[in-house]
């Protein structure tokens, strides 16, 4: 018998553990003396998640009307008071108070998504009973995860939307995207100075531009794109950055993207998370058999309304153009 080494046991396992024999097209086999087809011993799907990752932008319910319209009351500076006669001339004219104009969301219309269960079909290709169940199971997943994906990238491109609106107004601050400890502390000092401004009344940094006043946020949300993160924990956060000291409560996610950008180069944003939601017009699940084809068709409608404020805390982080 051969001695075993290292090397030589490397050798034949690379012969024996052939590639070819893993993750590859069927290759039908009759290894038996009556020359009987090989069957399937196992039968597996690997899956991963598919999931809404941003819970906190859903919205109310909205079964009757789908439009959302936002209004906004002004401030009123106060005025020296001289004396009673000339102030009592005053009693019956109106002071009603300055408005800034309404705003409207409107539905994205019905969208659907579709699958199909066939009866006796993909049974017969099971290897017992609840491999059986487990795959018409997935089907109706699958119907799911396709729901619960897309409404996922309904509210990226919102945050996206919400992103490009926010610089056309001007609430925006210049930052380098963070590549090294410098670049990470130069965002950091920024969003520590516009987190604490924000807890305040100040004039801006939403969509109605410099000249409105909002008040305080009782909370804030700062949206990153992947791969931002890392430069920070590695070469800042250790130091210079505790999330659990913010000025006001500020919670950090990470998302794959923003949608679909105008200003690409935009890789964070600080919002009240009030001021951007999706509101449920319509969601049903519908099922109906067909006969004569033996199977039976799912069905999932829904309806959104994206909802971004025009006078809620925004603020977006780019490099300068």
């Amino acid at each position: 018998m051969a001695k075993m080494t290292i090397s030589g046991l490397q050798s034949a396992m690379a012969s024996y553990v052939a590639a070819a024999k893993q993750a590859g097209a069927w290759s039908a086999s009759t290894n038996n003396f009556v020359g009987l087809l090989d069957k399937i011993g196992k039968q597996v799907t690997i899956d991963g998640g598919f999931y809404d990752k941003l819970p906190e932008l859903d919205g109310d319910e909205l079964p009757l009307g789908k439009t959302i319209e936002e209004w906004f009351i002004d401030l009123t500076l106060p005025t020296a008071y001289s004396d009673v006669t000339t102030d009592g001339a005053d009693d019956i004219v109106p002071a009603l108070p300055s408005v800034e104009d309404v705003s409207y969301c409107y539905s994205l219309g019905r969208q659907k998504v579709k699958t199909t269960v066939p009866f006796d079909n993909f049974e017969r290709a099971m290897i017992n009973a609840q491999e059986s169940a487990n795959l018409g199971a997935k089907i109706l997943e699958r119907l799911n995860n396709s729901y619960e994906l897309t409404k996922y990238a309904i509210k990226k491109q919102l945050i996206g939307n919400a992103i490009d609106k926010a610089v056309t107004a001007g609430s925006y601050a210049n930052v380098a995207l963070p590549v090294d400890t410098s670049t990470g502390e130069a965002l950091i000092k920024q969003l520590k100075k516009d987190i604490e401004a924000a807890q305040f009344a100040h004039m801006g940094n939403c969509l109605a531009g410099s000249s409105c006043l909002i008040g305080g946020s009782p909370e804030l949300i700062l949206y990153m794109k992947k791969g931002v993160m890392p430069e920070l924990e590695v070469d800042t956060f250790a130091g210079a950055f505790n999330r659990e000291d913010l000025a006001v409560p500020c919670r950090i996610k990470v998302v794959d993207d923003f949608g679909t950008l105008t200003n690409s180069g935009a890789f964070a944003v600080l919002v009240d998370p009030r001021g951007i939601k999706t509101h449920n017009g319509y969601n049903a699940l519908r099922s109906k058999e067909n006969a004569d084809g033996d199977f039976i068709n799912f069905v999932r409608h829904f309806e959104v309304t994206g909802f971004i404020s025009k006078y809620a805390y925004i603020k977006v982080y780019k490099p300068a153009a």
